[in-house]
C-alpha cells in the first residue's frame, strides 16, 4: 500500500506527532513538534489501541502470553487451554473462534451478565469446551519461576473469595481507546471519544474527514479501515470540487 501510495505522488513522513490543527486563511495548519504542514483538507486515521487491565503481570506477558487479536494469535494455542477476558461482542466472538480448536476456553466476565448481543450468548451452550465464569474482577496476571504465565488471579465481586484460573494463555478484550487525544476540541466526538462522521466520512468540521478505527461506528479490521480511507478520499475530492 505504501509503495502506491508513493506511485501516485504521496509524501510519506514518519516519527510526526501532531500537536495542533487550525484553520488559516483556508489552509489547515497541522503542527508537530518539529514541523507544519499546509493542506486544503485533513485525514483523520490514527486508529486505536486495545484497552489493557493495567494488573500486576501484564505488561510482562505481553505478546508471549498476553494477547489483544484470537484471529492473529489464537493458532499458538491449538489444543491448548485459554482465557478470555470480556463481556461484550469481541469477547464472545473471539472465544467462541478460539474454541473451534483450543482444548479449552474459560470466559471471564466482571459482570453477571454479559452485554454482548444475544446471539452470541446463545451460542455458547452449544459449545462443550467453553466455561464461563461471572462476577470475577481480573486483578493479577502470576508469573511461575521461570518467568512464564501460570495463571489469572480473579476476585468474586460478590463474596470477596480470590481464586487462580489457570490456562496457557490470555485474550483480553475490554475494549478500544481511539488515539484521538491531539484532536480534543477540534472535531465533534462521541462519550467515548470517537471521531463522530456523516456521509463521506466528514466529520463536523468543513474539510476535516476520519477514517478507520478512531471513528464511531467502526468495525476495527484492517480491511474496513482501508474500505473507510476510500470513502474519506471520495468525500475529500468532493470537498476540494466544491
Amino acid at each position: 500500500m505504501e509503495e502506491q501510495a508513493r506511485v501516485y505522488g504521496a509524501t510519506i513522513k514518519t516519527g510526526e506527532e501532531v500537536v495542533s490543527i487550525e484553520k488559516i486563511d483556508n489552509l489547515f495548519n497541522v503542527r508537530t513538534k518539529t514541523n507544519l504542514f499546509l493542506g486544503r483538507s485533513v485525514v483523520l486515521s490514527t486508529g486505536s489501541t486495545y484497552e489493557k487491565l493495567n494488573i500486576p503481570g501484564e505488561s510482562e506477558l505481553l505478546g508471549a502470553s498476553v494477547h489483544f487479536c484470537a484471529t492473529c494469535d489464537g493458532a499458538f494455542y491449538r489444543d491448548r487451554e485459554v482465557i478470555v477476558i470480556g463481556g461484550g461482542n469481541s469477547a464472545l466472538e473471539e472465544g467462541i473462534f478460539l474454541s473451534g480448536f483450543t482444548k479449552k476456553v474459560k470466559i471471564v466476565n466482571r459482570r453477571a451478565t454479559f452485554k454482548a448481543s444475544q446471539t452470541y450468548i446463545d451460542k455458547l451452550p452449544e459449545l462443550d469446551n467453553v466455561e464461563t465464569h461471572y462476577n470475577k474482577d481480573a486483578i493479577a496476571l502470576d508469573i511461575d519461576p521461570d518467568g512464564k504465565f501460570a495463571g489469572l488471579r480473579v476476585k468474586d465481586s460478590i463474596t470477596g473469595e480470590e481464586e487462580v484460573i489457570t490456562a496457557d494463555g490470555v485474550f483480553i478484550f475490554v475494549g478500544l481507546k481511539p488515539n484521538n487525544a491531539s484532536f480534543k476540541g477540534l472535531v465533534e466526538m462521541n462519550e467515548r471519544g470517537f471521531i463522530t462522521t456523516t456521509g463521506l466520512a466528514k466529520t463536523s468540521i468543513n474539510g476535516i474527514f476520519a477514517a478507520g478505527d478512531n471513528r464511531e461506528g467502526a468495525i476495527a479490521q484492517v480491511a474496513a479501515a482501508t474500505g473507510e480511507g476510500v470513502l474519506a478520499s471520495y468525500g475529500l475530492r468532493e470537498f476540494l470540487k466544491n
